[in-house]
C-alpha cells in the first residue's frame, strides 16, 4: 500500500458489540492493536460501534487515525431484540457522512455483516468480510435451532456473495465455505488470528509449581469438565480464567470432586503475558474450535501446550514437535500433563516450538501487511 494515498476503512462491528463491552470483556486492549497497526501505517480507519456515548469517550485513548462512530448514538436501541436487528439495517444510512468518503467497508464477523451488504449496496465500496471462525459451521457444530440455523446460513451466503474479498482463518473454513456456499476460491484469502508477538512472549518471572492454566468462555464446547476430572487426586493445580453462562456450575462440579481448582474469572489481555508465563502448562480440551486465540497466545510465549485432538487445536499443535495431543478422556489428558511436568527439558523444547510455530505464521505485522496489500489489489481492481 502507498503510504502518500489516502486510504480510508470503515470496520463494521460485530452486531450489538461496541468498545464498551469489549472493556468490560478485559479484551479491548487485545483486539484494537491491528486497527492501531494498519493506523500507524497511515490507514484512516472509523470503527462502526453498537455503543453509545461511552464508545466515544473510549475513543480518545486510541490511534490519531482511528475514529469511533456509535451507532446508538444515531439510531434507535428498542429493547426487543428483533427489533433491534430490524433498526440495524439503517446503520449504513445512520453513518451515510462517513461511508461516502470511505475506501473500503470491512465486517469485524459475520454476525452483522448485512450492515455491511447493505452499505455495499448504497454506496459502491469493495467490501472486504472477515470471520474469526466460520459463523454457520459453528452453529451446527453447536446443534443450534433450526431457525437461528436458517437464519445465519442465509446471511452467510448473501454476506459472502456480495464481498470483494473474504478472510477466512483455517483451511477447513475455507473448504467449508467453498463447499456448502458455492464461493470461488479466488475471493478467498486465509488469513488466520494474529498475535502480537512483541506482547505475547517468553518473559523471565518464575514459574507456578505443578501449575496448569485454561484461558477461554466458561461453555460447552470448551469441555471444561473433562480438564476437571483429569486434575482430580493429582499434585496439579488448575487455575480457570475466563467467565460465561457454566461458572457456577462449573464451581459446584470442582467443589463436589474436591479438585483443586481456582475460578479467577475475567482479567483484561494486557495482563495475560504476565500470567501465561507463570504456568509451565496451558491445556485447553475443546470439543471443536476455530483458530483459537488463547491458545495461539500461550504458544507465543512459549507454554507447553496440550490440546483435544479437535479441530481448529490439532491444526497448530503437532503431537510431540511443538505441544501435546490427548484423547477426549481424563486419563489421556492426565497423562498428557504428567508427561510434561516430570521432563522439564521435553517441555521447554516443546515451548520453544510453540513460539517458533507463531512467529513464523501469526505475527501481526506480517497480516497487517498482507491486508495493505489487498487494498493495492481491490483499488486497482476497481479502476
Amino acid at each position: 500500500m502507498d503510504e502518500e494515498e489516502s486510504t480510508a476503512l470503515a470496520l463494521f462491528f460485530t452486531w450489538d458489540v461496541s468498545l464498551t463491552l469489549w472493556k468490560e470483556r478485559g479484551l479491548l486492549e487485545r483486539e484494537i492493536r491491528y486497527y492501531e497497526a494498519l493506523a500507524a501505517k497511515g490507514v484512516r480507519v472509523t470503527f462502526l460501534t453498537w455503543g453509545d456515548e461511552r464508545d466515544v469517550a473510549l475513543a480518545e485513548d486510541l490511534h490519531k487515525n482511528i475514529d469511533v462512530l456509535p451507532l446508538y448514538t444515531r439510531l434507535p436501541r428498542p429493547a426487543n431484540k428483533p427489533l433491534r436487528a430490524m433498526c440495524s439495517l439503517l446503520a449504513p444510512w445512520a453513518a451515510r457522512d462517513v461511508l461516502r468518503k470511505t475506501t473500503f467497508l470491512k465486517t469485524n464477523q459475520m454476525w452483522g455483516g448485512w450492515c455491511a451488504v447493505v452499505a455495499k449496496l448504497c454506496f459502491r465500496k469493495p467490501l472486504i468480510v472477515r470471520t474469526g471462525f466460520e459463523l454457520y459451521r459453528f452453529t451446527c457444530q453447536q446443534k443450534s435451532g433450526r431457525w437461528r440455523r436458517g437464519f445465519v446460513r442465509f446471511i452467510s451466503a448473501l454476506t459472502y456473495r456480495m464481498a470483494d474479498r473474504i478472510y477466512l482463518a483455517t483451511t477447513e473454513d475455507r473448504d467449508f465455505v467453498v463447499q456448502t456456499f458455492h464461493i470461488s476460491t479466488t475471493k478467498i484469502a486465509l488469513r488466520p488470528n494474529w498475535i502480537d508477538t512483541d506482547r505475547f512472549k517468553p518473559l523471565p518471572v518464575p514459574e507456578e509449581e505443578n501449575a496448569i492454566l485454561f484461558v477461554g468462555r466458561l461453555t460447552t464446547q470448551k469441555n471444561i469438565p473433562l480438564l476437571i476430572a483429569a486434575v482430580e487426586g493429582t499434585p496439579f493445580r488448575l487455575d480457570i480464567i475466563g467467565d460465561g453462562d457454566l461458572r457456577v456450575e462449573l464451581e459446584e462440579h470442582a467443589r463436589a470432586h474436591n479438585a483443586p481448582v481456582r475460578f479467577l474469572g475475567n482479567i483484561p489481555n494486557d495482563r495475560l503475558p504476565d500470567i501465561y508465563n507463570r504456568y509451565p502448562v496451558f491445556v485447553l480440551p475443546s470439543l471443536y474450535e476455530g483458530n483459537p486465540k488463547t491458545l495461539l497466545e500461550a504458544m507465543a510465549c512459549g507454554r507447553a501446550v496440550v490440546g483435544t485432538d479437535a479441530e481448529g487445536i490439532r491444526a497448530l499443535v503437532r503431537d510431540g514437535e511443538n505441544g501435546l495431543l490427548c484423547e477426549f478422556s481424563p486419563d489421556s489428558l492426565r497423562s498428557a500433563m504428567t508427561s510434561l511436568f516430570s521432563a522439564p527439558d521435553f517441555r521447554h523444547k516443546l515451548g520453544d516450538n510453540a513460539r517458533r510455530r507463531i512467529e513464523q505464521t501469526h505475527r501481526l505485522e506480517t497480516l497487517v501487511a498482507r491486508e495493505c496489500a489487498d487494498y493495492d489489489a481491490l483499488a486497482l481492481a476497481q479502476k
